[in-house]
């Protein structure tokens, strides 16, 4: 681990990251007539050329995701047939299946602002710096941060295209990573700190609401 001030933005990464977190929480706890306006909202990080662009790729690679979650909400939820048939699916799973895929849009939305403004390593950093109180705990959150980080790099390159018998072919043909990895720790502040202390309190005083 390095220390890297050169990377440090107005926020510390990991302000950032319980930022997404505290989204997180707010869109799964929306009600479905408050996810329009959530979706206003998340919209508006999209601007930036970088961020849309990430979002509109994190949304089809995820293509495969839509579709499954679709079809298990609208042929295992009771209620109203789409129309007469055995293998109809029901208008109450349809709909319940729109409504968590619109959940997760607002996620990847709100998360390509993220992998825009921070580089992976940078990512990584920020999860060392959360992870700290796991550490207490015998976690590695060296490992951990290490890990994130090659797996957000490995994600950011663009994959060729290779026929399908090939890959069958060779399943284990895998690039080695790099033998060491330097993560850019910037310090975090005071402003930082009180930051997240405040983020904190907002999540924990949601959760309470939320299970109250």
């Amino acid at each position: 681990m390095a220390s890297d001030i050169e990377n440090r933005r107005e926020y510390h990464p990991a302000v950032s990251i319980f930022s997404w977190l505290l989204v997180a929480v707010a869109v799964e706890s929306a009600a479905p007539r408050q996810l329009p306006w959530l979706a206003v909202v998340l919209a508006l990080p999209l601007a930036h050329a970088e961020a849309g662009q990430r979002f509109l790729r994190l949304v089809w690679k995820a293509r495969w995701l839509w579709l499954a979650l679709a079809c298990l909400h609208a042929w295992t939820i009771p209620g109203t047939l789409a129309w007469p048939s055995d293998y109809s699916p029901t208008l109450e799973g349809l709909e319940a299946g729109l409504i968590r895929i619109v959940r997760l849009v607002l996620l990847l939305a709100a998360l390509a602002r993220l992998m825009a403004e921070f580089s992976p390593r940078q990512l990584a950093a920020g999860i060392y710096l959360l992870a700290r109180p796991l550490g207490w705990l015998g976690l590695d959150r060296r490992a951990l941060a290490v890990r994130l980080a090659l797996t957000l790099e490995h994600l950011e390159q663009p994959r060729k295209a290779r026929d399908w018998l090939a890959q069958l072919r060779s399943p284990f043909d895998v690039q080695s990573g790099p033998e060491e990895i330097r993560l850019p720790l910037a310090g975090a502040g005071l402003r930082d700190a009180l930051v997240l202390a405040a983020a904190a309190a907002l999540l924990g005083a949601v959760l309470v609401r939320l299970t109250a």
